[in-house]
């Protein structure tokens, strides 16, 4: 009888050691994190592990969604939610795979990435990576403008990642990569003029998204990202026609907004994104 030749790891297989895992190809990565889910230490491994293969290359981020990474991660977290390391790398593994493709962004959020990395962050507010790879993932799966765009940050607010952002900001405010992907988040998951994106914009500015905004520019002011992504916050949660604007408009200027945005653009007159998003933040709250 001719046997079927299995590729991947098998549920009576023992768990691959580290090295094992460290040598994997995407495939096998995902399947070893499918077989061994319980076992904290090969689902840290395997998730690291995807994550290095789909950092730098993007022509691996789509075999990794269709080999069920997405589907993989989650479970893993949801398995593991005390384990840092866990956490940590698999908000890394769905960061890198969602930097790009709008139709993997929406698979992850189909998957529940987005609770996901929200509940890893809730569970370890003190761990710095956990906190920056989370605001990365938020941020690179909530991307887009398109209608299901705009539906994965409503989805990623319901879920708490607004508070979660600012959270985050407020633990760690002498890390920069945090100060600069929680800015990102916030900024990407307000982005939106229907009423659901007005109200996103105002769930922000109450949790204290104008405060950590100002306070991350002001202690890096010579981190060109961190002004650029704290601009882009204020002016994101400034914009809006809508009745409460003029009152988001005037706390952000009592937090500082107006002179933070200034004083970037006078620490790097040659950077073209932090005059662009400064002068905007500034023209928002003259208005």
């Amino acid at each position: 009888r001719r046997q079927r030749q299995r590729v991947g790891a098998a549920p009576h297989d023992a768990p691959p050691s580290n090295a094992t895992l460290q040598q994997m190809g995407l495939a096998a990565a995902v399947a070893a994190l499918q077989v061994h889910v319980a076992v904290a230490r090969v689902a840290e491994e395997a998730c690291h592990r995807v994550a290095a293969l789909c950092r730098d290359e993007e022509g691996n981020r789509q075999p990794a969604a269709d080999a069920g990474m997405f589907e993989a991660v989650v479970a893993a977290m949801q398995a593991h939610p005390q384990v840092a390391g866990v956490q940590a790398q698999g908000c890394t593994a769905l960061g890198f795979v969602c930097r790009s493709g709008l139709a993997r962004k929406q698979r992850a959020a189909e998957a529940g990435a987005l609770e996901a990395v929200v509940a890893a962050m809730q569970a370890h507010p003190q761990a710095a990576v956990v906190q920056q790879n989370g605001c990365t993932a938020l941020g690179n799966v909530c991307y887009g403008t398109d209608a299901a765009a705009l539906a994965r940050k409503q989805r990623a607010a319901g879920a708490g990642a607004l508070e979660a952002a600012v959270a985050a900001l407020q633990a760690h405010p002498q890390v920069a990569g945090v100060q600069e992907q929680g800015s990102g988040a916030l900024a990407t998951v307000c982005l939106g003029e229907d009423a659901a994106g007005l109200a996103r914009k105002q769930r922000a500015v109450d949790a204290g998204a104008f405060e950590a905004a100002v306070a991350a520019m002001q202690a890096h002011r010579q981190v060109v990202t961190v002004q650029v992504k704290g601009c882009a916050v204020l002016g994101s949660v400034c914009h809006g026609t809508d009745a409460a604007g003029q009152t988001r408009r005037q706390r952000a200027v009592a937090a500082g907004g107006r002179g933070a945005a200034a004083a970037g653009m006078q620490a790097h007159p040659g950077n073209a994104e932090v005059q662009r998003f400064g002068q905007r933040v500034i023209d928002e709250l003259l208005g």
